[in-house]
Order: structure tokens, then C-alpha cells, then sequence
């Protein structure tokens, strides 16, 4: 499947900004079955200085610096990603492995550091008690790696409200287990939360997934959202992926744009602006079929 995504972004000062320094997550990955055939990232002012590189999890990032005056800053990323499929979900579903030994398996392998890493508390992602009595009930002794992950999304999808606007990127995943509402970054570090607090290997994906509109109706330019879902290691099959709050597994409808511990290794945009008063935000984004 081919999908061209158009991601708008559009910041508008009260007051003028003499400088700014951004670093941008907007071009989709390129991995085994995902590719990124094209990325364009116009940026209104021109940036005096941009650059991009790899990071520590393998996504591509751009940096920019801008140090003429401005009111305004727009972002307008446009890729193509060509996808095949994901790991089958039958290869994990047959998988034998109980939950409690991946733990013991991960850390007998010297050269695992990579897994590990997702095991550890990270920005969005604590040890937490709250967490812990959440999905307490998700985690039976004799339960495989498979059963264990299937029955927390699950859970998560039908306990936990999607209300937009509920919860900002700041908002701790406590405060979602107790007011029972957040948007898909919540359901995403909520599911990973469960996961690292029983030692499971857990990590963040962040990117799109295409909306299809209700029969009769048209599809809405602009109305599509980024999206964030889980991806969980399983011993022998490798990175098996999760979205908790649409209760699937993904397949062919989502493009992953980067990987990290959390929203805060792959935030689409942040950064530092010199100003002073208020700022507003506009986000597009439109995921677009074409084969």
C-alpha cells in the first residue's frame, strides 16, 4: 500500500520572535516492509540554518535555526511511505513463551542492551504502584508473552475514555489511570507503563493511520491526526506492534515515523523560541491512499 501523508503545522506569536531553534520528527522511517520513498519539509521563514541526522533510535531528525524576526512559522512535511505488512500476527499469536521468562531470557543474552533499554522508567513512563494495580489482572503466573499483551490492550480500550483535549503531552499516565480518559499518546504510554513494570520490553511508535469516512460520506482533507501505538519485543520473532486505542494490531494502515522510550524521544516538533506573550498552534495532517 502507498500512502502520501501531508503534515501542516503552523505557530502564530502575539509577539515577534527574534529566534528559534527546532527539532523536527516528520519524516517516516525506512525499514524492513516501510519504506519512505519521498520526504519534502518546507519551512516559511527559510530556515538560516538546517541540518539532519540519524538518532540514537534510528529515526531521522531535523534541526533548523531561524534568527530573522517572525510571527509566524509554518511547517509543511510531505512524504510518500510504500508499506507491505508488519510481523504477522500468527507468528507471535503461536508463540509459546510465557511472559515471566522473557525477562530471564533478555538478561542471560549479553547483547541485548537494545531490548533492555525499553525495560527501564523514561520521561513518560514511571514505576508506579498505580500502574501496577491497573493491570495486575492482565498478568496471570502461566499467561504467554502473546495473552498478557492481547488482554492489556484490550483492557486499556475498554476502561479508558478517548476524550480529546482531556489531557495535555504533560500529563502523567496516573492521571489517566484515575480519571479513565486520554487521547492515543496516553493509551500508547499507559500500555508501555504496564508492560516495563513487570520488566517487558516496551517501546513508543509514533506516526499516522488512515481515517476511511463513514459510507456515504467524503473524506475530509486536513482531518486526520498523528498517531502514537506500542511496540512490544517477542523473543525469537522480534518487534511486534499494539494499538491500544483502536484495540488492533497494525497492519498496512499505519506509518511509523520514529521509535523511541516515549513521546519525548519522538515529539513531531519542539523546541525554543526568544519572545515574549502567547502562542497558537494549527496542526493538519492528511493521509492520503494512492495505490
Amino acid at each position: 500500500m502507498k500512502y502520501r501523508i501531508r503534515h501542516y503545522t503552523e505557530y502564530t506569536y502575539e509577539e515577534p520572535v527574534s529566534t528559534c531553534f527546532n527539532r523536527l520528527c516528520l519524516t517516516p522511517l525506512s525499514v524492513a516492509h516501510h519504506q519512505c520513498i519521498m520526504n519534502d519539509i518546507n519551512i516559511v521563514p527559510t530556515p538560516d540554518e538546517i541540518s539532519q541526522r540519524t538518532d540514537f533510535f534510528g529515526n531521522t531528525i531535523t534541526f533548523i535555526s531561524i534568527y530573522q524576526e517572525h510571527k509566524r512559522l509554518k511547517i509543511n512535511s510531505t512524504s510518500v511511505v510504500n508499506i507491505e505488512n508488519r510481523v504477522p500476527a500468527e507468528l507471535a499469536f503461536s508463540s509459546a513463551i510465557l511472559w515471566k521468562d522473557v525477562r530471564l531470557l533478555i538478561s542471560a543474552i549479553g547483547d541485548m542492551h537494545e531490548v533492555i533499554q525499553y525495560t527501564l522508567p523514561s520521561h513518560h513512563v514511571p514505576v508506579s504502584e498505580t500502574i501496577q494495580k491497573f493491570s495486575a489482572d492482565c498478568f496471570p503466573e502461566d499467561a504467554t508473552l502473546w495473552s498478557v499483551c492481547n488482554t492489556l490492550m484490550q483492557k486499556i480500550y475498554t476502561t479508558i475514555e478517548f476524550k480529546p483535549g482531556f489531557t495535555t503531552v504533560n500529563t502523567p499516565v496516573e492521571t489517566v489511570v484515575k480519571s479513565r480518559k486520554g487521547v492515543c499518546q496516553d493509551f500508547a504510554h499507559l500500555m508501555i507503563a504496564c508492560l516495563r513494570n513487570m520488566g517487558l520490553p516496551a517501546r513508543y511508535v509514533s506516526g499516522y493511520i488512515e481515517t476511511i469516512p463513514p459510507p456515504g460520506k467524503e473524506r475530509l482533507v486536513g482531518a486526520d491526526a498523528s498517531h502514537a501505538w506500542v511496540s512490544v519485543y517477542f523473543p525469537s520473532i522480534g518487534w511486534v506492534e499494539f494499538d491500544p486505542t483502536n484495540c488492533l494490531l497494525p497492519t498496512y494502515k499505519h506509518i511509523t515515523v520514529g521509535f523511541g522510550r516515549d513521546y519525548q524521544d519522538v515529539a513531531p516538533i519542539k523546541g525554543i523560541v526568544f519572545s515574549s506573550g502567547q502562542q497558537k498552534l494549527s496542526v493538519k495532517v492528511d493521509v492520503e491512499r494512492i495505490k
